[in-house]
């Protein structure tokens, strides 16, 4: 007979196979959330044992934006960390300045190419992935990503020799950006019917397109 895994590492295992059951089936479908019942099949668990990790479905999904948003800001930490040793003290060039944030820009993209679900799941967290949740869970989430936010822009700070705060706010503006560029371009089926038409090409571009070109014209003007 099996026993609940009471172990931590046992306890995050369960927990990292509740979520990727979650993000498979979010991805054959993702303008909804799938039932806490399809994801325990996926999964391969009883419905019950996916609520003594998660209370409602709305957490598994969160959950899973938090680890997109901390695996991105890791990856940002993780390109400007060197960088940012390595220029300590030294005077920078905006050319310098402006060469950085395009490497920068250029990883956000990967890895937005890498984790498709990512925006999605971004442009649901105030309608939908932050309802039906308690208020701690809530403030969890948002002090654990504040937190990683401000340590991302601090070592950005560093990187590009900005005052102490510029990098967390050019992040946080970046951010909006890219959610909001999404957001506009991302028309329901019953749109894309019509507007795949030739006459509608000026509000059609290429998402990945227009958003390295927005973010290159919003760096390249913020760092001038």
């Amino acid at each position: 007979m099996k026993t609940r895994a009471l172990s931590h590492h046992d306890k995050q295992a369960k927990r990292s196979l509740i979520l990727d059951a979650a993000r498979a089936l979010f991805l054959l479908n993702d303008r909804q959330l799938p039932s806490v019942i399809s994801i325990a099949q996926q999964a391969g668990l009883a419905k019950g044992t996916v609520y003594l990790y998660f209370q409602t479905k709305e957490e598994i999904f969160l959950s899973l934006l938090e680890q997109e948003f901390h695996g991105l800001l890791h990856a940002i930490r993780s390109k400007l960390g060197t960088l940012a040793e390595a220029g300590a003290g030294n005077g920078m060039l905006p050319e310098q300045q402006s060469a950085l944030a395009g490497q920068l820009i250029a990883g956000i993209l990967s890895y937005l190419d890498a984790h498709p679900a990512f925006l999605r799941l971004d442009a649901m967290t105030y309608s939908v992935l932050e309802q039906n949740l308690s208020e701690a869970f809530l403030r969890d989430f948002k002090i654990g990503l504040t937190q990683a936010l401000t340590a991302t822009g601090t070592i950005l700070d560093q990187a590009l020799q900005l005052p102490e705060g510029r990098g967390t706010s050019l992040l946080l503006r970046s951010h909006a950006l890219i959610r909001g560029l999404w957001q506009s371009l991302d028309y329901p089926a019953h749109l894309r019917q019509f507007l795949n038409e030739p006459e509608f090409a000026a509000i059609r571009p290429d998402f990945r397109t227009e958003l390295q070109q927005a973010l290159a014209e919003y760096w390249r003007g913020a760092l001038a």
